[in-house]
């Protein structure tokens, strides 16, 4: 069983697509008749894999890309070619809360590491079966909404959504999960 000590929290709008890749997509149609996806920009998909090659962490989804149900997620998102180096890192989802609060939606997910139980009240699966967290994982939090909680700002990279995640995104995000 595969142990998990870091995650990156990740959200998909405004940090795998954004303004720029809208933009430079509707002018460069040959992508899409490619197989390439309107929504994910591969440059910012490949920037994500950076950040786990170099940390050893696995992704949790927190954006509203994901279903209710782990495996769902993994289905309904295999289909875009550009996100299939993603999902070989995802092992998780968080649970959407009726006020979709995403900083609370990620508390709850670190809470589950600790008591280990990934099965919803209506009995949705949030994890990978085959993975194990720590109990109190380093994690890192990649958005461009800031509905975090104060405790989480010093993990929580705000991107800009006119550029996704940047290079100086990707250097402070390594920074964060590889501090001793």
């Amino acid at each position: 069983m595969e142990k998990i000590d870091k995650i990156i929290f990740l959200d998909v709008d405004g940090v795998l697509n954004h303004n720029a890749w809208f933009n430079w997509v509707h002018n460069h149609s040959e992508f899409l008749k490619e197989g390439g996806h309107r929504s994910i920009d591969p440059r910012s998909v490949e920037r994500i894999i950076k950040i786990c090659d170099e940390t050893g962490a696995g992704i949790v989804m927190s954006s509203s890309w994901r279903l209710w149900e782990f495996y769902q997620t993994i289905k309904n998102l295999n289909r875009i070619r550009d996100l299939r180096p993603i999902l070989e890192k995802l092992v998780g989802i968080t649970e959407r809360t009726e006020d979709r609060f995403r900083g609370k939606e990620i508390a709850d997910f670190l809470e589950r590491c600790k008591s280990g139980d990934f099965i919803t009240k209506l009995g949705y699966n949030l994890k990978k079966a085959d993975i194990e967290f720590s109990k109190n994982p380093k994690y890192l939090i990649l958005d461009d909404d800031d509905d975090m909680l104060d405790e989480q700002l010093d993990y929580f990279i705000h991107t800009d959504d006119r550029v996704g995640i940047s290079i100086k995104d990707i250097e402070k995000s390594i920074k964060i999960l590889n501090e001793k």
